[in-house]
């Protein structure tokens, strides 16, 4: 009840400021973003090589959930500062998925190759020696993500159908708990430890080959957003449907 007052006190106030008598969908989506995220940004100053460079990370992530089949639809994507992040790209979870909070395993290697996508467009564009830390809570996502499928969800034929660890939450929501290792031999953890770096390696490459043969795409966003800072969900759309897109093909990451 006080996050949800909370969140509508917001929604008045952004009501106020654009000058508006009713509080719509715009003005809640930005409330939304605000208590969850932080305020923006907007006076912080960045270089035009840093703004650039963030425009190219977020379009990464940004071209390759939007290319990658079952994986949720980018909502927006923006350069605006908000909290600790330079920029953000937003997604639309899909409402079965969060009635259920069943996840496939299809879903769950997607999400492992855009969380990746910021840190391989930086590394395309600039190259390997001048990629930055701005990729750090990806890659705890990734690692995070991988993990469980191995240990909880038994997304692996070398550990098998097993759960060698435990944990309380759900971390797709936001709301992961510590987790609990079941005692295993040497040889187990070596193999959870192979498996879950077989799952980012190979995310990791797919994803690659992804945004390399979407080049034009990756660019054009990353200009676009260079130019207004926010680019909306209709105008990615249109920009996708502008280009020759290559889908990403599933296959089981085996």
């Amino acid at each position: 009840g006080a996050q949800l007052q909370n969140l509508m006190n917001e929604a008045a106030i952004f009501t106020a400021r654009r000058q508006k008598k009713v509080i719509d969908m715009d003005e809640i989506e930005a409330a939304l973003e605000r208590v969850i995220l932080g305020p923006e940004k907007k006076e912080t100053v960045m270089t035009q090589k840093r703004r650039e460079l963030v425009a190219y990370h977020e379009a990464g992530h940004a071209v390759v959930g939007a290319l990658t089949a079952e994986y949720d639809q980018v909502a927006k994507v923006t350069i605006v500062p908000r909290g600790g992040a330079g920029g953000l790209t937003f997604f639309a979870p899909s409402e079965s998925r969060v009635d259920t909070g069943l996840y496939s395993r299809q879903f769950l290697e997607a999400q492992l190759a855009v969380a990746l996508g910021g840190r391989l467009a930086e590394e395309i564009i600039y190259g390997a020696s001048e990629v930055t830390t701005g990729a750090s809570n990806d890659f705890q996502q990734v690692s995070r993500t991988a993990r469980m499928m191995v240990t909880r969800f038994g997304f692996s034929k070398k550990v098998g159908q097993l759960a060698v660890e435990q944990d309380g939450g759900s971390p797709f929501l936001g709301r992961q708990m510590g987790s609990s290792r079941i005692p295993m031999s040497q040889a187990m953890q070596d193999s959870v430890d192979s498996e879950v770096k077989r799952l980012v390696n190979t995310a990791y490459a797919r994803a690659k080959t992804l945004l390399t043969e979407n080049m034009d795409l990756l660019h054009s966003l990353a200009r676009k957003l260079m130019e207004q800072e926010t680019v909306s969900a209709e105008e990615f759309q249109a920009m996708i449907s502008e280009h020759k897109v290559k889908m990403m093909p599933y296959a089981i990451l085996n």
